[in-house]
């Protein structure tokens, strides 16, 4: 193989959103207490095992864990390594991870409810190629189909509660007529009971189908 790439920069700001993103990892494994010379101690953490470390600079997709609920991620999206066959590689990491807490062992942050639960993982700032707006939606589920990171198939919005009195911003329903377009959930939902109500964050990217909703 020859090597015919160049340094010469071309990266230039595109006008996709730049939001804190949860970083999904793996379990990391927790190292003994280590002694500095200076004094001080340390713990550190790496991910060894699938779905591996992730730095500024990579390029992330979103993560379709169904424990990806908007309360469970305090309403930031789920981001990971992109996972081969799906279409969901979605910007790029533009800061240095941090951690939220760190864990004391490594029993503590596994699995992944486990983790997101106690906080023991690392945020950045991620930049998303789509273009677009991210709201804050609320989402009527139909008691039979779940709302998955990425996936905006039954999505519509919901005219009846969109112009409720004292209605604010956007909302969609789950139903089985498959004209979602144009907008991408960031947070998963399940089934849940026909017009229960749920928040999740949804990249908006064009003009939406609307529904009269229930």
């Amino acid at each position: 193989m020859v090597d015919y790439t160049s340094s010469i920069a071309g990266n230039y700001k595109g006008t996709g959103p730049v939001i804190e993103c949860i970083l999904n990892e793996g379990v990391p494994t927790v190292t003994a207490t280590t002694h500095m010379p200076t004094g001080e101690t340390v713990k550190t953490a790496v991910f060894a095992a699938a779905p591996y470390s992730l730095e500024e600079g990579m390029v992330v997709g979103l993560a379709n864990d169904v424990e990806n609920t908007y309360i469970a991620t305090e309403g930031m999206p789920v981001v990971e390594r992109a996972q081969t066959g799906e279409s969901l590689v979605i910007g790029q990491i533009i800061s240095p991870p941090r951690w939220k807490s760190f864990p004391a062992t490594s029993g503590v942050a596994t699995p992944w409810a486990t983790q997101l639960a106690g906080k023991y993982y690392r945020t950045a700032l991620v930049e998303f190629h789509v273009a677009g707006r991210i709201v804050r939606a609320t989402i009527a589920t139909d008691g039979t189909r779940v709302c998955t990171p990425g996936v905006c198939t039954t999505f519509g919005f919901n005219i009846t509660q969109g112009y409720a009195s004292g209605a604010d911003g956007y909302f969609f329903d789950m139903d089985g007529n498959a004209h979602g377009v144009n907008c991408i959930p960031l947070h998963y939902i399940a089934s849940s009971t026909d017009g229960d109500l749920f928040t999740a964050l949804v990249l908006l990217t064009g003009m939406l189908h609307a529904d009269t909703g229930a």
